[in-house]
C-alpha cells in the first residue's frame, strides 16, 4: 500500500510541533519567573490575554494586578473594587464565540486577537453598564455566551461600553 502524499510534510509538521512546544515552554517559563505578568493555568491564549489587558488598563492609567492562582472566580485582575473578567478571542476561532461571562466583576474586558495575537479592537464595559443593558431589555442575561459580536456598533460593548480600534490600541502603545 503506498502512503498518502501528505504523507512527505510529516518532517515538516513534526519540526513545527516542536517549535510549538519551545515556545509554549518559554512562556511557561516566563510565567514561573514573572506570574504577576503571564502567569495562570495552561491556557496560553488566557495568559496572553490577561498580560495585555493588564498593559491595556495600565495605559488607560489604572493598575491592576492578576489575582493569584490558576483558576479565579469571575476576575482575572484586580485593584481595589475594581474586578476585571478579560476574555480573549482569536481570528483562530472560527464562530467567534467563547464561554459565558462568570458573575464576580465589576469592569469586563474582551479582546479580538487578530495576526500574531495582538489586539484588532479591545472592548470594555462595566457591571453598570451591562446593568443599565439588562433594565433596557437590551441584554437578556447577567451571564451572556461572550462573542466578538459584542464590540460591534449594535453589540453589548458597542452599544452599552467603549470599544477601542486598532488606531486607538496602537496610540495606547498596547
Amino acid at each position: 500500500m503506498t502512503p498518502p502524499q501528505s504523507q512527505s510534510r510529516d518532517d515538516e509538521i513534526k519540526q513545527a510541533i516542536e517549535a510549538y512546544l519551545q515556545v509554549r515552554k518559554r512562556i511557561l517559563a516566563i510565567g514561573r519567573d514573572v506570574p504577576e505578568r503571564i502567569g495562570g493555568n495552561d491556557n496560553i491564549i488566557g495568559r496572553i490575554g490577561e498580560f495585555l489587558g493588564l498593559r491595556f488598563l495600565e495605559a488607560l492609567g489604572q493598575r491592576p494586578e492578576k489575582v493569584e492562582g490558576a483558576s479565579n472566580p469571575g476576575y482575572d485582575l484586580v485593584e481595589g473594587d475594581c474586578r476585571t473578567q478579560v476574555k480573549a478571542i482569536t481570528h483562530e476561532n472560527q464562530r467567534g464565540r467563547s464561554v459565558r461571562l462568570t458573575p464576580g466583576w465589576t469592569q469586563f474586558l474582551l479582546m479580538e486577537l487578530g495576526e500574531h495575537y495582538t489586539p484588532d479592537r479591545i472592548g470594555l464595559l462595566t457591571l453598570e453598564q451591562q446593568q443599565l443593558a439588562l433594565d433596557a431589555g437590551f441584554a437578556k442575561t447577567e451571564t451572556p455566551v461572550v462573542s466578538l459580536t459584542m464590540l460591534g456598533a449594535k453589540g453589548l460593548i458597542g452599544s452599552y461600553g467603549r470599544v477601542y480600534d486598532l488606531e486607538e490600541i496602537e496610540a495606547l502603545g498596547i
